[in-house]
């Protein structure tokens, strides 16, 4: 099985699973594609994609979907038909057209078959009504392949009908593995924010709130600023990309609760009113990544603004989930409570990696963490939760409520030290130095003509999914037969 077979297979049964409509498993399968093809397309939720633009029912006229996209002033009216099936056939995209044509266009009305499309039907009438722009694109999407060579003639006809300039685009088993194949590494909705750094309260001839530097590419900004402000940016990521969690997407690991000793530390500085004023001096503060910042020539009503662009939290989950914590069980105990932040103007990958790596020091960390989120980590985790397996990567990720819906769950240290025994054939490293391999693996992320760098360099194509999968499947065989040999 390839890997696009592996990953493809795997959400059409998470989807048909949980979109179960029929005892027919067929049809179950084929709306299963429907939902994962579309959002492949669209760029969104799989219940999304069922609740408001798949047709339900037989009677849809020959269309699966419809989406309007409101652009303000203008609509994209996306259609879609859907083929589970490996062969191109010019009599099905011809009859798609023609059906989109009749429907849409000409409105012809002798079509009896169109009960559960009216609703699609009604909206684009009442966009056009109001004058305003609606731009069609019809996509045909099937589950083989244009260049199968086994059937020979889907090379021509994609050739003759896949116009994307003329808004009509066939869609095949490669561009859907190709798009959700990004899906592991979750896609952000843009993130803007203003901080209002703190002025310096020691001397009135220099009042200045920020200290900025740059070094070659990169550009830094240091501040202090009010707690409470660090829990408006957590809560505008939830309204926005629904959790935090994108928020902390290259932090290496997840909230370890207030029962760890630096976590019940800071919770008690909090909530005592005669330290909380302290808190900056007792805590490293919070690192923050972002794609920009707009640096102030001058205060404004004699204060300091720093607009960034998609901040990310590399270091200090735990410092901000404490904080957030205590603001929602009660806003007014931050009122004095303020917190040391660095911002860093960045986009090149392994930097990130680097910074996120040197700050995170006020907690242990170990190779599981750093390698939490390496991109074949994250992938792998996909691969793993279509099998309705949860792969955990990060310290406290277990206890998340969305870890709780999985009915097996592993540590990703269990997998790769299983792996390293069984698959790079070296058992008494893997049992005697976990540490060493999870280094090997890490270093395998990002040094080049490393001897594992072809494995996890976080390539989609790459073998490792398939022989972690392969390697939990012998583990948990193991653990059952030394159950079945211990009663």
């Amino acid at each position: 099985m390839t890997n696009k077979e592996l990953l493809i297979n795997g959400y059409l049964d998470r989807i048909s699973t949980q979109f179960q409509q029929s005892k027919d498993n067929a049809k179950n399968r084929n709306l299963a594609f429907e939902i994962l093809s579309i959002s492949a397309v669209l760029d969104k939720p799989f219940q999304e994609v069922f609740d408001q633009i798949i047709i339900k029912g037989d009677n849809d006229g020959g269309v699966d979907g419809v989406w309007f996209e409101d652009h303000g002033e203008y609509y994209d009216m996306h259609i879609f038909q859907c083929k589970n099936k490996l062969g191109l056939s010019a009599n099905e995209i011809d009859k798609f057209r023609n059906d989109f044509r009749d429907i849409f266009v000409t409105n012809k009305t002798s079509k009896t078959n169109l009960d559960d499309l009216k609703p699609k039907i009604d909206e684009y009438h009442q966009i056009s009504e109001e004058g305003i722009i609606i731009e069609t694109k019809q996509y045909f999407i099937f589950s083989g392949q244009k260049d199968d060579k086994q059937y020979s003639s889907n090379a021509d006809i994609y050739k003759a009908y896949h116009k994307p300039d003329e808004n009509f685009i066939i869609v095949d088993s490669d561009d859907i593995y190709e798009s959700i194949a990004n899906l592991a590494r979750k896609k952000r909705k843009e993130v803007k924010f203003t901080f209002h750094p703190e002025k310096s309260n020691i001397s009135a001839l220099d009042s200045q709130a920020l200290y900025t530097y740059s070094i070659q590419d990169v550009r830094s900004a240091n501040f202090r600023m009010k707690a409470a402000e660090l829990c408006e940016l957590m809560q505008k990521e939830i309204d926005i990309n629904g959790s935090i969690d994108m928020l902390f997407e290259e932090n290496i690991r997840a909230y370890l609760g207030v029962k760890v000793r630096a976590n019940k530390n800071m919770h008690e500085t909090i909530n005592k009113r005669e330290e909380a004023v302290y808190f900056p001096f007792l805590n490293n503060g919070i690192t923050i990544i972002c794609e920009s910042f707009t640096l102030p020539k001058q205060p404004q009503s004699g204060i300091y603004l720093l607009p960034v662009l998609n901040p990310q939290i590399v270091n200090g989950l735990q410092t901000s989930s404490v904080i957030f914590d205590n603001f929602k069980k009660n806003q007014n105990i931050l009122d004095d409570v303020y917190i040391n932040v660095r911002v860093y103007e960045t986009t090149e990958e392994e930097l990130v990696t680097r910074i996120t790596d040197a700050t995170n020091t006020q907690t242990p960390i170990n190779y599981r963490d750093k390698i939490s989120n390496k991109h074949f980590n994250l992938f792998t985790k996909e691969v793993f939760n279509n099998s309705g397996i949860n792969y955990i990567v990060k310290r406290g990720e277990f206890f998340n409520k969305s870890s709780q819906k999985y009915s097996e769950a592993i540590e990703s240290e269990i997998v790769l030290k299983f792996w390293y025994a069984s698959f790079y054939e070296e058992p008494d490293v893997a049992k005697n130095s976990v540490s060493s391999v999870l280094q090997k693996i890490f270093d395998a992320t990002y040094i080049k003509n490393h001897p594992l760098e072809a494995l996890f360099n976080g390539d989609k194509d790459s073998p490792i999914y398939r022989q972690l999968l392969i390697s939990y499947k012998i583990y948990r065989f193991i653990q059952k037969a030394k159950e079945i040999i211990y009663r």
